[in-house]
């Protein structure tokens, strides 16, 4: 096209041009001093040396380092150290690729290629000289390309469907070194090598030539708008290409100069504009080059950062842009980051001020601001502009609604002419701090100890109504209902025409020092000390710093059109929503939701200190400025940045006795194991110190644990069992990746833990249950046995005595009244009473003798049943009641006191059937059990009322009271039952262990009562031996 036809093209898009300027205006992208920039240095870990930087689908940002490759989560960097078995061919790695399948190339200084997928690492030979391999790219089609250059030597290499294929002359590639390979969005792919410039197009087996500059090691990207882009070492540096073939020729565009003009890598961000690093001159970047043909038009803003900005290193390599925005840049000393956030720092102002900031607004989106010395002009587009310089250090700056600016100092007050600041002298003859009210528009106001006066015009007059005589004001403000609100250190006072209304904290005004106040329209606000109050009716509501810390030292305010406020306080700059503003001073005591803005989101500082004006202000287009100590900055609300893309979550390892396991899911863990730690992260790369976790070990964490910024859990005294541990995380702007991540593992039980172990210890526990009953059982049977035996033995004692002396002595005494009784037949009177009264004594010698043979009645006896009888015939009448003894198991021998007791209880029952029961038969069975003697005395009689079982008996009466003591004297059971249909059971049931005299003794107790036997056997002897011995 001749240059008369393109000047004529630009005249007719020149109105188009502007006015798309002007709508992106707004929007325009921002200069590099305004990026906020992060750098790590060996000091925070970062590996010096970084010739490489990707990104893997996980998150992770990859560096390639001449002391081997290192991958960093925003917190950390960690060097890669590959499992077991496998190696890197090298420790210098020049170049990476994250492709989209996931994988990780890695090409070495060697000339190696690595493959990492999955956490295992393949080592591929090329078959080419061992130079570097200077770049990796993938094509549209999934083909990974290498290219490899030192000096002269090097060449082109293709892996695809599992194997590398070589590229040479006779595939079109110029021979030499190969600097650069490019996979274009169309198909096609584009190398740099042998000072040529090559593409091979979709389709085509052979490169061709492209007629551009690739000279001095030129590297390749593709713009948005398809165009190839390519460095060189000639002037001016850059050359923009057309993707496709027959278009313009190459056109260079000029980055900011420096002694080599070639980069050394560059960079098309998401806005469009390009990137580039220099071998010995930082970074710089084109703005808005990127997209269609507005390279051809404009250049676009060239800049450039490097150490004299913070950059690590002006030896700077590799440039990646991640996928939250965020562009890196590598250098021989460490990391950096640049980041776009939310507030913007006012460039050209100076970043420190002794005596404080003020700020006022100016036109078209601008503010003024003074510093210690001077008046600026700050626009958020452009440089401040410095206006004029002050004699005095400025404390007042208002604009009024005549679009005046006054500057007040602590002894004049002055009104900005131009570039000159016309003074307007005071009301009072001499300097004294006051406060400024724009009362109405254009009408100003001053207010000191000395009083108020107002002028319009050219004259000051007294103004009563808004003197605070012996006070003095800080600010005064105007509501839209015209009340003006005055801030007198702990109080407000309030005047609204003639009437004067003060605000303390008594009034709910808790704020201790009011720092500032601020109207919009009705509503007026007021920051402290101690948090922030709103007038509401006809009182204040006051936000408390006791709940909402960061509300504390709360300096400036601002309402915007939307209801939203903003505040700038020691914590940083707080948004709070209308609706959750409303709902925060409807219910004081609820935790208000806030977003806090700070240095992480580009403030240079906090809310400047003690400067008794506003440090928050809103212009004209709509941005909120704010002062700070260290600056002065500005936030766009329609444009905040948001960071909408959840984090990886990644569980790294579990550690657990000084062994690191790999996050393989599930994990056997050695049995025993009772104390871990799992090491987890999410790499999310914007502002990694807010990023949190929440991670929950099921079946141990009653609900989700939240551990801050921590990045490990620790579990100590786990059971054996399966366990399924839980994470999630969110991003610094609260955006949740809920999907998480699960790590399963389980520990074994050991020995002691299994099940074996415990039933093991369950019989053991039961076998010494029942040794303690068997023990337990039979001491308690040998003191029944005992007491039993002792009260037999006396009673076998008493018989003997009776018998041997009471029977024998009245047996005696009838023989020799008998005698008498024959001397004296003839006195018949007497002999008959005599006979009478020796048959009354003969009586008394058989019951003696019945009654010793009842003490006496087992000595002798064969067995019980054979008692029992004797005794049913004695009690019984076996003419009118059929009696029946019968015997259950074989005969043991009992001891007599248990005997002696069951035929006593015996006795009573068979007198009760004699008496009562009207019985016709008797039935009496002994049970000789193998754990159990067992007496049942069953009869067919009436039966016993069942009211008189359950009372044990009828009052005033004992013989069921009395069988039962017995029983239970001998360790036994006794029960009665009446069955309805007539007849009564009556049955005891006596342990064996007490029961039995020949019951054989357990052999598990034999070998404690041998041992006792042996050690009083021994105790004897020695004590024996000791005697012995003694003299």
């Amino acid at each position: 096209m001749p240059s008369a036809a393109k000047y004529l093209l630009l005249a007719m898009l020149a109105p188009a041009l502007a006015s798309l300027s002007a709508a992106c205006a707004a929007d325009a992208q921002r200069g590099l001093q305004q990026l906020r920039h992060t750098a790590w240095t060996s000091r925070d870990g970062a590996p010096p040396e970084i010739w490489a930087l990707a990104q893997s689908h996980d998150g992770y940002l990859w560096l390639g380092t001449g002391g081997g490759l290192y991958r960093f989560d925003g917190a950390s960097f960690e060097k890669f150290r590959p499992v077991k078995g496998e190696n890197l061919p090298s420790l210098n790695v020049n170049s990476l690729l994250a492709t989209r399948s996931g994988d990780l190339w890695i090409g070495f200084a060697s000339g190696a290629v690595a493959r990492l997928r999955a956490g295992h690492l393949t080592t591929f030979d090329l078959g080419l000289p061992p130079v570097p391999v200077l770049e990796l790219s993938e094509d549209r089609a999934g083909g990974i390309w290498a290219a490899l250059g030192e000096d002269d030597r090097g060449g082109i290499a293709r892996f695809r469907q599992g194997r590398w294929e070589i590229f040479g002359r006779s595939r079109g590639v110029a021979p030499g070194a190969a600097t650069s390979v490019l996979g274009a969005a169309d198909g096609s792919v584009w190398v740099a090598a042998g000072g040529e410039l090559q593409v091979l197009r979709p389709g085509a087996d052979r490169f061709s030539r492209v007629a551009a500059s690739a000279s001095d090691r030129p590297k390749l990207k593709q713009s948005p708008d398809g165009a190839i882009w390519l460095t060189t070492g000639a002037r001016p540096g850059l050359q923009r290409i057309a993707a496709s073939p027959g278009r313009a020729a190459p056109t260079w565009i000029a980055p900011p100069m420096t002694a080599n003009p070639r980069a050394e890598s560059i960079l098309f961000d998401r806005h469009g504009s390009l990137w580039g690093t220099y071998g010995s001159g930082g970074v710089f970047r084109l703005g808005g080059v990127g997209f269609g043909d507005s390279a051809l038009v404009a250049e676009g803003a060239r800049e450039k950062f490097g150490v004299e900005r913070g950059l690590t290193s002006n030896l700077a390599n590799p440039i990646l842009e991640d996928r939250e925005g965020n562009v890196w840049v590598g250098t021989n000393l460490g990391l950096d980051q640049f980041r776009e956030t939310s507030v913007v720092v006012a460039a050209g102002l100076p970043t420190d001020s002794r005596n404080g900031f003020r700020i006022a607004r100016g036109p078209f989106g601008s503010m003024y601001v003074t510093s210690r010395d001077a008046l600026f002009r700050a626009d958020p587009e452009h440089v401040a502009r410095r206006l004029t310089r002050l004699p005095r250090r400025p404390l007042i700056l208002h604009s009024d609604a005549l679009s005046r600016t006054w500057i007040g100092t602590d002894r004049t007050l002055g009104i900005l002419s131009g570039s000159t600041v016309r003074d307007v002298p005071l009301p009072w003859p001499r300097s004294r701090p006051f406060a400024l009210l724009e009362e109405a528009a254009g009408r100003i106001c001053v207010s000191s100890v000395e009083g108020a006066f107002c002028r319009k015009g050219s004259g000051w007059t007294p103004e009563p109504r808004l003197a605070t005589p012996g006070i003095l004001p800080t600010q005064m403000l105007r509501d839209a209902a015209g009340r003006v609100w005055i801030a007198e250190g702990r109080r407000i006072e309030m005047v609204d025409g003639n009437t004067r209304r003060i605000f303390s904290a008594r009034d709910d005004l808790a704020l201790g020092t009011v720092v500032v106040i601020a109207v919009r329209g009705r509503h007026v606000y007021a920051g402290g000390d101690f948090g922030l109050a709103r007038f509401v009716g006809r009182r204040f509501a006051t936000l408390g710093s006791d709940v909402h810390p960061f509300l504390s030292r709360t300096a400036g305010i601002v309402e915007t059109s939307e209801g939203d406020l903003w505040l700038n306080t020691v914590a940083g700059v707080v948004k709070i929503g209308s609706a959750d503003l409303d709902d925060a001073f409807a219910h004081t005591g609820r935790p208000v939701k806030a977003r806090l803005f700070d240095r992480d989101d580009g403030m240079p500082g906090v809310a400047q200190q003690d400067s008794q004006s506003q440090t928050a202000m809103e212009a004209s287009d709509g941005r909120l400025w704010f002062v700070t100590r260290l600056g002065v900055a500005w936030i766009d609300p329609k444009r905040l940045s948001f960071n909408s893309l959840p984090p990886p979550v990644i569980i790294k390892s579990l550690v657990s006795g000084g062994h690191i396991h790999a996050a393989a899911t599930p994990i056997q863990l050695p049995g025993g194991t009772s104390n871990l730690q799992i090491d987890y992260t999410a790499p999310s790369l914007s502002v990694p110190s807010r990023v949190r976790f929440r991670y929950q070990l099921e079946g141990v964490d009653d609900g989700w644990v939240d551990p801050g910024l921590r990045r490990e859990a620790f579990y100590n005294g786990l059971k054996p069992g399966s366990y399924r541990f839980r994470l999630m995380a969110a991003n610094d702007d609260g955006v949740w990746n809920r999907r998480g991540a699960t790590l399963e593992f389980e520990i074994p039980p050991t020995f002691f833990q299994s099940w074996p172990f415990y039933l093991l210890c369950a019989a053991l526990a039961l076998a010494l249950l029942w040794l303690g009953y068997s023990l337990r059982l039979r001491a308690v049977a040998e003191r029944i046995r005992a007491g039993m035996s002792e009260r037999l033995d006396e009673r076998e004692r008493i018989a003997r005595e009776l018998h041997d002396t009471l029977l024998q002595s009245v047996q005696g005494l009838i023989m020799r009244f008998s005698n008498i009784a024959q001397d004296i037949t003839a006195i018949q009177p007497a002999h008959r009473d005599m006979l009478d009264a020796l048959d009354s004594a003969d009586a008394v010698v058989v019951e003696g003798r019945d009654r010793v043979h009842e003490l006496r009645r087992w000595s002798g006896a064969r067995s019980l049943a054979e008692v029992l009888t004797r005794t049913a015939e004695r009690l019984l009448l076996p003419d009118k009641i059929e009696i029946r003894v019968g015997v259950e198991g074989p005969q043991r021998e009992l001891y007599p006191a248990i005997a002696d007791e069951l035929l006593r209880i015996t006795d009573e029952a068979l007198f009760n059937v004699s008496r009562h029961a009207r019985a016709r038969k008797v039935s009496i069975i002994v049970g000789y059990g193998p754990d159990a003697l067992v007496l049942r005395i069953i009869d067919d009689g009436i039966g016993i009322a069942p009211e008189i079982v359950a009372q044990g008996g009828v009052a005033g009466h004992f013989g069921l009271v009395g069988m039962r003591e017995r029983a239970e004297k001998i360790g036994g059971q006794l029960t009665i039952t009446t069955d309805p249909a007539g007849g009564t059971l009556v049955e005891v049931k006596v342990a064996a262990e007490i029961a039995y005299a020949d019951r054989p003794r357990r052999r598990s107790l034999t070998w404690w009562r041998r041992l006792a036997a042996k050690r009083n056997g021994d105790d004897i002897m020695s004590r024996a031996a000791c005697g012995r011995s003694s003299p």
